[in-house]
């Protein structure tokens, strides 16, 4: 049953704001911590605010003003965990990961409904055209449900065999989404009907771009036949590890047909053995939630044969090399490297891999795309922008602890949630450094929504060779950008 509510809840502050200035590039903006040590998703930013969950096993939720860092309103939920939140039509839409859907009146924090819909809820929501799409636990599996913006309405619930990879998208009329069993789904957003469904081993959510789906892959080395007697033949699991590999492969998104695959790369940060003492530690966030041990919902064996993670708070922040394609060109960090290369031909354009290493953790999140620019947070404490066309780097900022969430891009000015329980931001005075407001892009998480439409599908695999495009929505002109202290 949807909760209305007359006003917000009580909640406790966040620190107050810090100026922040990058010494190498000039860059100033602010710095505030949330809570310490609690790592911070991904923040939102729409209409010069800029909104945030606490972190996995908070009860807050926080709008700020983009600029200044002044609070605004701030929200005390009644279950732990905000996710990354998404805009749409003036709310906040956000999940708790234990365990409901919460809608919120973006001007002013006012909880317009919440439901509750199962215990763990792993993912993000995702938003288009007044509905919401979520997935959730319920009687032994998990369903994507699908529900009306404004009120909560149930409109329809579709089975699934287990939990989303990070969120669902939306993109060119249909829901996609990949499960933790490595399964890719196509669903019809009017009805719940599935289209199509197809064991990929899937590593991350899907991309989507002009009738064809990307994805992210396990690309395991072949078993050979039973062998008795050898001992020889056994191997540590950290030797197993250095087998695992993954890579980007691109489907017809009508039918799921498989079209074209990247070269494979090594992926040994997809065994649970990779920083197996870094990853028991968070054991104790487990509990701190009331998971000692994971729900027998939650399906973990799962997650961990597939990605490696097998703990709630793991899986709630696990966001996998989700791969972004704009203008004709691929960009994705599997093999934990920045590689951009052309979306039909597979050419590889550039590639950067100058994050250090930390087992247990990907050194890059995933990309954001934009305007001619890709930006990334790293592992070391870096967010790195670079030319779309040729990888140079355009600048980095030392922002003083390790980036996990992909960071946001709005009107100049770069937002990023910090692992140390941090939230920064700052400017960069270009007004091309936009168009990228809440993780994925947009509230689809398929990058800027476009009118909704389903482009035919080439008819094979030789197209002409990559040309710029001019972006489809050019942005007004902005006023001269003045970095706040």
């Amino acid at each position: 049953m949807s909760i209305p509510f007359l006003h917000s809840r009580a909640s406790r502050a966040a620190g107050s704001a810090a100026a922040f200035k990058d010494n190498t590039t000039g860059f100033t903006g602010w710095r505030m911590t949330i809570e310490s040590g609690r790592a911070v998703p991904t923040p939102a930013v729409d209409r010069n605010r800029l909104f945030v969950g606490g972190g996995f096993g908070s009860y807050d939720f926080y709008a700020f003003d983009a600029r200044t860092a002044a609070p605004a309103w701030r929200l005390h939920t009644s279950d732990d965990g905000p996710t990354a939140a998404v805009i749409s039509q003036g709310f906040a839409v956000f999940n708790t990961e234990s365990c409901t859907l919460e809608v919120v009146e973006a001007a002013s924090g006012k909880v317009v409904w919440e439901k509750w819909l199962g215990d763990p809820l792993l993912a993000q929501p995702a938003v288009m055209q007044g509905r919401i799409f979520m997935v959730y636990p319920k009687a032994g599996a998990h369903r994507l449900g699908a529900f009306t913006l404004r009120e909560g309405r149930p409109l329809w619930e579709t089975r699934l065999d287990h939990d989303v990879i990070t969120a669902p998208v939306v993109a060119e009329g249909k829901v996609y989404l990949s499960t933790f069993d490595g399964t890719v789904w196509c669903i019809d957003p009017s009805n719940g009907h599935v289209e199509w469904s197809q064991q990929l081993q899937a590593t991350s959510a899907p991309w989507i771009y002009e009738g064809d789906i990307y994805v992210s892959h396990r690309d395991d080395v072949p078993r050979g036949a039973r062998q008795t007697g050898d001992k020889g033949r056994t191997r540590s699991g950290e030797e197993m590890a250095a087998d695992l590999r993954e890579r980007i492969s691109r489907h017809d998104s009508n039918t799921g047909l498989h079209k074209s695959s990247s070269s494979a790369k090594a992926a040994a940060y997809l065994s649970r053995s990779s920083g197996l003492a870094r990853k028991a530690s968070y054991h104790l966030m487990d509990s701190s939630v009331g998971f000692a041990s994971a729900p027998s919902s939650a399906k973990l064996g799962a997650a961990e044969q597939l990605v490696g993670e097998g703990l709630v708070s793991r899986t709630w922040r696990f966001q996998g090399s989700r791969p972004v394609v704009v203008n004709g060109i691929l960009y994705d960090t599997t093999g934990d490297r920045l590689e951009a290369s052309d979306a039909r031909t597979g050419e590889v354009l550039w590639s950067w891999q100058d994050a250090a290493a930390m087992e247990g953790e990907r050194r890059l999140t995933p990309p954001a795309v934009a305007n001619g620019r890709v930006w990334a947070g790293t592992w070391d404490g870096r967010i790195v922008s670079w030319d779309a066309l040729t990888g140079d780097v355009r600048w980095t900022v030392r922002v003083g602890a390790p980036c996990h969430w992909q960071p946001v891009v709005n009107d100049g000015w770069i937002y990023a949630g910090l692992e140390d329980g941090t939230l920064i931001g700052f400017a960069t005075g270009d007004p091309l450094d936009t168009d990228w407001p809440m993780w994925g892009g947009g509230c689809g998480h398929n990058g800027k929504p476009v009118p909704e439409g389903r482009p035919s599908s080439d008819s094979g695999d030789t197209s002409a060779p990559w040309q710029h495009e001019e972006s489809a929505n050019p942005q007004p002109a902005m006023a001269e950008l003045q970095p706040q202290p």
